[in-house]
């Protein structure tokens, strides 16, 4: 019960209160970092073509064990990097124009398992080219792409993430 009342007890207004889409920091994080709060790893992707980053993965993560999110995270060598290279991938990854379709990305990697796939009642076909990642955060040398139907709702699943990673960020709300 108690991790459902922590949970709920953000909104996506507290969310963008918790922390901005752009953060600089001089906290250089990586995988471990997330690792160590429970985040598990799906994939590594290949960053061959995302220029700048170091290294990414995709994988999933959440309070409840039995209701996680999926997230991309890329790691830059520097805040700077991440902002200057990483912003216009993430860009394309993520929202309601994401640029998810083979042969149409700028960086393949990944761009398969970014789509959300539903079916209208009486289609005979599904519709997968929905991005399930509704928006993203840089945090220092960290963009994590998170999965939401909108922005808002990402921008939470970041926040409930980041919180974990930073626990200041959780003081801080308070």
């Amino acid at each position: 019960m108690l991790v459902v009342a922590t949970a709920c007890g953000s909104s996506p207004d507290s969310a963008n209160e918790i922390v901005a889409k752009i953060t600089p920091s001089e906290t250089i994080f990586s995988l471990e970092s997330l690792t160590d709060v429970g985040f598990k790893k799906g994939k590594t992707f290949d960053v061959e073509g995302l220029t700048g980053a170091i290294t990414a993965y995709l994988g999933f993560w959440g309070l409840d064990p039995y209701d996680r999110k999926n997230y991309e995270a890329r790691f830059y060598p520097s805040h700077a990097d991440a902002v200057e290279f990483g912003t216009i991938f993430a860009d394309e990854r993520t929202g309601p124009d994401a640029v998810i379709k083979t042969g149409e990305t700028m960086w393949e990697e990944g761009a398969k398992e970014a789509r959300s796939c539903n079916r209208a009642a009486g289609a005979n076909s599904s519709n997968c080219r929905i991005s399930k990642y509704g928006d993203y955060i840089i945090y220092g040398n960290m963009i994590l792409i998170c999965e939401g139907r909108d922005s808002a709702t990402s921008l939470e699943q970041c926040a409930v993430l980041l919180e974990q990673i930073v626990p200041e960020l959780a003081v801080n709300k308070s």
